[in-house]
């Protein structure tokens, strides 16, 4: 078994004080947990999530579990690096939607201004994507109840994978660095009973196989990789990723 991340203990060690990072952090999801992972990590950013239309509109036929979380974390990152770029691009037509000048570009900068300071400072999002797998089918958020009683009575007594596309985007520049994790855990049965119980708590909606591990259930154990991964940010992966980013955009005497 290999567990490299635990929710108790992580956020001190992955979070480094001392670390100046050369660029605003800006998260492209509403969802509380990843919001609540970084905080709690220590880090400081900005919310700006991806239009909920991008996932609609990109073709997703055919692709593993992997390319699937990849594409849509990518596309998401995509989408709030458009809508940043007036931010960063200040010269943009004046006649164009996203232009700087407009109200809602402006709130944006103030908003952001807020977080960070007057700064010049590159954008670097950060989106992800989460799905469980098991027995070989991809189980995202359900869409109902009924939904959710049949992810989790397949999920069961059995052993799946929950998979999460990571995406850092800078911008300017765009230089963009992707990676999926994959944390493995085991799902004791579950007594008609639990189900029912579980279903009428409400805990399964808005999550990816219909399950919050972050909700302290006796019946799940992880048994490889992350538990953060899990929730819906792997936090360790972050970290790594980020310090590749700020040796790349930092100047060296600033590292």
């Amino acid at each position: 078994m290999s567990v490299d991340y635990d929710l108790a203990q992580g956020a001190s060690r992955l979070s480094d004080a001392s670390f100046s990072f050369p660029f605003r952090l800006v998260l492209g999801s509403r969802s509380p947990r990843r919001r609540g992972l970084l905080t709690d990590a220590g880090y400081r950013f900005a919310v700006l999530p991806a239009d909920d239309a991008v996932e609609e509109r990109e073709p997703l036929d055919g692709l593993s579990p992997s390319e699937l979380v990849d594409r849509l974390a990518f596309v998401k990152a995509r989408d709030v690096v458009r809508r940043l770029r007036p931010l960063v691009e200040p010269q943009s037509s004046p006649n164009l939607p996203n232009s700087a000048d407009s109200s809602e570009n402006a709130a944006l900068r103030r908003e952001i201004d807020a977080i960070f300071g007057a700064s010049n400072a590159p954008f670097v999002v950060l989106s992800c994507d989460s799905v469980a797998v098991c027995d070989g089918e991809i189980l995202g958020k359900p869409a109902d109840r009924a939904d959710a009683e049949r992810m989790l009575r397949l999920l069961s007594g059995a052993e799946h994978e929950v998979r999460t596309g990571l995406c850092l985007w800078a911008t300017p520049g765009d230089r963009v660095l992707r990676r999926v994790e994959i944390s493995r855990l085991w799902m004791a049965p579950l007594s008609e009973e639990r189900l029912a119980a579980y279903l009428e708590s409400g805990l399964w909606e808005g999550k990816a196989g219909a399950f919050g591990y972050q909700d302290g259930n006796d019946w799940l154990r992880l048994t490889y990789g992350s538990e953060s991964n899990i929730v819906g940010l792997p936090l360790a992966a972050l970290a790594d990723s980020l310090r590749t980013l700020a040796a790349e955009l930092a100047p060296p005497e600033s590292l």
